[in-house]
């Protein structure tokens, strides 16, 4: 699968909707601590690029749950599937300095047909080159850069490969602290199961985009992102024209709404060789 240059936060998006995703979340909101100084969003986003770039090392567990407005049809290396249901794709996380790295992904259908799809997958960097298994029982692929490999890994990890890998390696691509703030409005905080946050949202009434960032920690703990049936449309017919050949998904547009959630996150910790090996060879 090509990347996407022009558009690689729409990959994000669509490449995650091979079943997917949903209306809003509905949110419990929280006062703002009265007893706490308040941040403005740019001191709130320095504070949070600084607390990834003073990290040795970085390890989360998590899942994407995508949700749709309509039923879902796609079809994907001639499997065509109809899916009303929740996807739910569960990924771990694995980065050290100076460029080590694994994430893992694997997708949960509720549709029995969609058996050949879940499949593990994962990038990954041992220190002598960066690679790509996307599944299927094809082989890895070396990749350029790391920038490339992850960027290849966005859409089908769901994002999972995206922001936080992104945040830690400081990268220009997906970075959550430069294009991807961009348009963001401070909201009442909210709580990630039991971790207190900062809340910020914004976009269009075709596209929004809400980050929550730990209080104390100011680690990304979740992210979501919401496109209309219309989005969805304009972003596909996109990847059509600019990949004509991929054997990508193809989708019947409807509202999509995709939620990353970061947990068990476990920062500084010594990672060892085993760590990063792929999951595919273990």
């Amino acid at each position: 699968m090509k990347i996407m240059t022009r558009s690689i936060h729409n990959l994000v998006v669509v490449a995650s909707v091979i079943f997917l995703l949903a209306a809003g979340l509905s949110q419990n909101l929280r006062a703002q601590d009265a007893s706490q100084p308040k941040l403005t969003k740019e001191e709130i986003f320095q504070k949070s690029k600084a607390a990834y770039a003073a990290l040795n090392s970085y390890s989360d567990e998590g899942q994407v749950v995508h949700l749709s407005d309509g039923p879902t049809v796609a079809t994907y290396m001639g499997t065509r599937i109809t899916e009303n249901g929740t996807r739910v794709t569960n990924f771990t996380t694995r980065l050290s300095r100076p460029n080590l790295y694994r994430i893992t992904w694997r997708d949960n259908y509720s549709d029995p047909a969609a058996a050949p799809l879940s499949t593990a997958m994962d990038v990954w960097s041992m220190g002598d080159g960066d690679y790509l298994n996307m599944g299927f029982g094809k082989p890895a692929e070396k990749q350029k850069t790391m920038e490339d490999a992850l960027a290849g890994a966005t859409g089908i990890s769901s994002g999972a490969a995206a922001e936080v890998p992104a945040a830690f390696f400081n990268t220009k691509w997906a970075n959550p602290f430069c294009c991807l703030a961009k348009g963001l409005i401070q909201q009442a905080d909210e709580k990630v199961g039991e971790v207190d946050c900062y809340v910020f949202a914004g976009g269009t009434k075709d596209r929004t985009r809400t980050i929550w960032i730990g209080k104390q920690d100011f680690l990304i703990r979740q992210i979501r992102e919401t496109s209309s049936a219309a989005a969805m449309k304009a972003i596909m017919d996109q990847i059509d024209k600019d990949n004509p050949a991929d054997d990508h998904p193809k989708i019947e547009p409807t509202g999509i709404t995709s939620i990353e959630t970061h947990s068990n996150i476990v920062v500084n910790k010594k990672l060892v060789e085993a760590d990063f090996v792929p999951a595919t060879a273990k």
